[in-house]
């Protein structure tokens, strides 16, 4: 997975500090289950938020960029396919 997510942020222009800042680990468990359906939202996300706010606007909201993603988790996980 660690391979997957570093050639999604390569491919969206995500610098490598973002997945340090939010944490590697933390985005892992999110795609875990659906790595093509939760990856490029996320890519497309962090890549946004780098993009119009900067970096060290990545460090002051790594807490609500983390409950985004769990969104994303919620809205496209299992109970999404399913229903």
């Amino acid at each position: 997975m660690q391979n997957l997510l570093e050639l999604s942020a390569k491919k969206f222009g995500v610098p490598s500090e973002v997945l340090d800042l939010i944490g590697r680990q933390f985005i892992s468990q999110i795609i875990d289950e659906f790595p093509t359906l939760l990856l490029p939202p996320i890519m497309n996300t962090l890549k946004q938020e780098y993009v119009e706010n900067g970096l060290e606007w990545i460090k002051q909201n790594v807490m609500s960029l983390r409950e985004q993603f769990l969104l994303l988790k919620k809205l496209y996980g299992p109970s999404w396919i399913l229903a």
